[in-house]
């Protein structure tokens, strides 16, 4: 009885980590799986669907790119899951190029985006500029902490996942669903739906919230529905316009 005793903790713990690993490699796989519904029909299955070529070079990168990123956090997910930390922890490096990549390419592309949407009176392309932009800064801050302070895995990993969840409005506005098909506000609603699963888990698994999970979820929610207030004002669209005539493309 009493080595049942002394072992049960460490068997308790044990399985604590173990529906750890398996939220994060689901969150990962659901992130990667929600981008993949909103952009295949033009982008990863374009051809399938006969869509247009992508508008330009800068596009194209900002996707692979992107794509590079979501697939880094499944594989990393897995690997700490099934105990390879050593190779994560390699395949880390990687993270910390792509990471600031996004950033850049993120920016250009959002500048194309309002060059290109311009000429069409139905899009509001100066709002669009505004989300794209804060999708980015939703990115940013959480990715750069979660770098920063890589050798605390809980703030790590939540960090992470927090920032890609960020950027899954576009994926969520780019469903062929009547009510999120270029929606920037019902497809960021969505997109927060998944920052209550990660509050979820840290409520169930904890039974209270993580104050990175709070904060970090509030950065991204603040930024974001701010980018759509600001996207809609006259001083954005006189800043828009003035970014326009900076543009290279």
């Amino acid at each position: 009885m009493a080595s049942l005793v002394v072992e049960s903790p460490v068997i308790e713990k044990s399985s604590g980590r173990t529906r750890e690993h398996l939220f994060f490699a689901g969150m990962s796989c659901l992130i990667a799986l929600i981008v993949f519904i909103g952009f295949a029909r033009t982008y990863y299955l374009a051809e399938s669907f006969d869509a247009k070529p992508l508008p330009a070079r800068i596009v194209h990168v900002h996707g692979a790119v992107f794509t590079c990123w979501i697939a880094l956090l499944v594989v990393q997910a897995l690997l700490v899951g099934t105990g390879h930390t050593r190779a994560h922890r390699r395949l880390g490096v990687v993270g910390l190029g792509l990471a600031p990549l996004i950033v850049l390419l993120g920016v250009l592309v959002a500048i194309e985006m309002l060059e290109r949407f311009a000429a069409t009176p139905t899009v509001d392309s100066p709002l669009i500029f505004a989300v794209a932009l804060s999708e980015i800064a939703g990115f940013a801050v959480p990715v750069f902490f979660a770098l920063r302070l890589r050798r605390r895995r809980e703030i790590h990993k939540r960090l992470l996942v927090i920032g890609t969840i960020a950027m899954t409005t576009a994926g969520f506005g780019r469903w062929p669903v009547s009510f999120l098909l270029h929606k920037p506000l019902p497809a960021m609603l969505c997109a927060f739906t998944l920052l209550t699963l990660v509050m979820a888990y840290d409520r169930l698994s904890t039974r209270r919230l993580q104050p990175v999970t709070v904060w970090g979820s509030a950065w991204v929610v603040f930024v974001e529905l701010s980018g759509v207030a600001v996207g809609r004002t006259a001083a954005w669209h006189s800043f828009a316009v003035h970014i326009r005539s900076l543009a290279l493309w």
